[in-house]
């Protein structure tokens, strides 16, 4: 892997990790700090205008919360049970019109090829959308061994899972009033995985497969 994939690799690691602390556990104040000192750090662009432009609003979205917002943005989206505003983060969802549809099991069979499963303890469904992104940061550190299956694993999981459910849950966030930070965020995920796509073999392949 040439020095330009290992810069790839990695500002592709640290934006998926960013993405999913937003998704894995309620919002604390550590994060808060985390999430600004980031995107602070990112002022100096992307390379892509719609990326940071999405990245702007963000920043500005969090410049205008604090913790408690954002705490409870999170608590109404995504863990409370009567909330008429909950939003659904598994892809089945999207692609079936129903969780546990056939795109689960379709996306179950990928994994057991792959040799991935979930840990003990996680208990959503494979396709909720933090396994998704793990799922897809383990596939890119998985190219340094297997470059080709990497790379074919890395679009199926993006195009088949990972766009789908942002897309969704972007639509579903757009049509809220408030929920500022999260509709912002998925903003973010929707102009960075139009990105991601260009990567890939259909549309220019950046990524390289063994022998490149």
């Amino acid at each position: 892997m040439d020095s330009e994939q290992k810069e790839i690799q990695t500002a592709r690691l640290v934006f998926y990790a960013f993405l999913r602390s937003f998704l894995d556990s309620p919002p604390t104040d550590e994060k808060f700090r985390y999430w600004l000192g980031l995107l602070d750090a990112m002022t100096s662009g992307t390379g892509s205008a719609p990326l940071d432009e999405a990245l702007l609003t963000l920043r500005n979205a969090l410049g205008n919360s604090r913790p408690i917002g954002c705490q409870n943005e999170y608590y109404e989206l995504f863990e409370n049970p009567f909330s008429p505003n909950r939003v659904q983060l598994c892809a089945s969802y999207y692609t079936d019109g129903k969780t546990m549809g056939p795109s689960l099991v379709n996306l179950r069979q990928l994994l057991y090829n792959l040799n991935i499963g979930k840990i003990e303890g996680f208990k959503e469904p494979e396709d909720h959308l933090v396994f998704l992104i793990d799922v897809m940061m383990h596939l890119i550190q998985r190219h340094d061994r297997v470059p080709e299956e990497s790379v074919k694993a890395q679009q199926e999981m993006l195009e088949g899972y990972l766009i789908p459910c942002i897309k969704g849950v972007s639509n579903v966030l757009g049509a809220l009033e408030n929920f500022t930070v999260y509709r912002a965020l998925f903003n973010v995920a929707t102009a960075f995985l139009g990105l991601e796509q260009s990567l890939f073999p259909s549309n220019g392949l950046l990524i390289k497969g063994g022998g490149s």
